[in-house]
């Protein structure tokens, strides 16, 4: 995302490609999304795409520290990848291990390369995956479909017989 950003006075932009040491406007969405929780949740799990997988994937690391985040049992992250801002090497240090994971990534994603969905599939302990072989979108065919169906019924069942 880009445009003109008044605090920091000049334009932002972000590629997910590039490392970086900045990370403006981090803090204040993850407690933006914090106190969302509090204030609507509690919430079993969370949907995210691209740059908001990348998001999710941080929270699920912090939700041992975070008590908004304590009912959160599982994420599905659509083209995700794990964030190259050195200030968040912090998250990915230690296999996330506090929610079940479903990533679904695309083949020919010009976007998030491969390589980076599967490093991201690759932070969490025993992830659930499917590669389609689009780009760099949420498909909605009937085998991703099913397959996230499937998924979703299996966090159904574990909280019913937690």
């Amino acid at each position: 995302s880009s445009g003109i950003n008044a605090e920091y006075g000049h334009i932002l932009t972000y590629n997910c490609l590039d490392s970086s040491t900045e990370d403006p406007g981090f803090d204040e969405s993850v407690q933006i999304i914090l106190n969302h929780v509090s204030n609507n949740g509690p919430y079993d799990g969370i949907m995210a795409f691209s740059q908001g997988a990348c998001l999710t994937s941080m929270l699920c690391s912090m939700k041992r520290s975070e008590s908004a985040l304590a009912d959160l049992s599982f994420v599905m992250l659509f083209n995700g990848f794990r964030s190259r801002i050195t200030k968040h090497d912090k998250y990915y240090t230690d296999v996330i291990d506090t929610v079940r994971s479903l990533h679904v990534y695309g083949q020919t994603d010009e976007v998030i390369p491969v390589d980076m969905s599967e490093k991201l599939v690759a932070s969490f302990h025993d992830p659930v995956k499917f590669m389609h072989p689009g780009g760099h979108f949420v498909p909605s065919s009937a085998p991703v479909r099913n397959f996230c169906k499937e998924f979703l019924h299996e966090q159904l069942k574990l909280k019913h017989s937690s």
